[in-house]
């Protein structure tokens, strides 16, 4: 699947995260797209990195806590 949406727990709070799947010279990554606490859009990545999605660098610093959940929703719709 090259899209997806998840609804993931952040906090006490539902949020939808959409995920699109990117492939170019750098390898795969899914690119995501949701809104903060504020309503505000933000955007970030995750890419593969031993068999584990990992959030890149420059990521907003309450991602890290939902780090797990994300690369989970990418596994359970994994794209080969």
């Amino acid at each position: 699947m090259d899209q997806f949406s998840k609804e993931i727990t952040v906090g006490n709070d539902k949020r939808l995260f959409h995920f699109n799947h990117m492939r170019n010279v750098n390898g795969v990554k899914f690119f995501v797209t949701s809104h903060d606490d504020a309503s505000k859009a933000i955007s970030f990545s995750l890419k593969e990195k031993d068999g584990d999605w990992k959030l890149l660098p420059g990521a907003a610093r309450w991602l890290y806590a939902i780090e797990s959940d994300l690369a989970d929703a990418i596994m359970d719709t994994r794209v080969n």
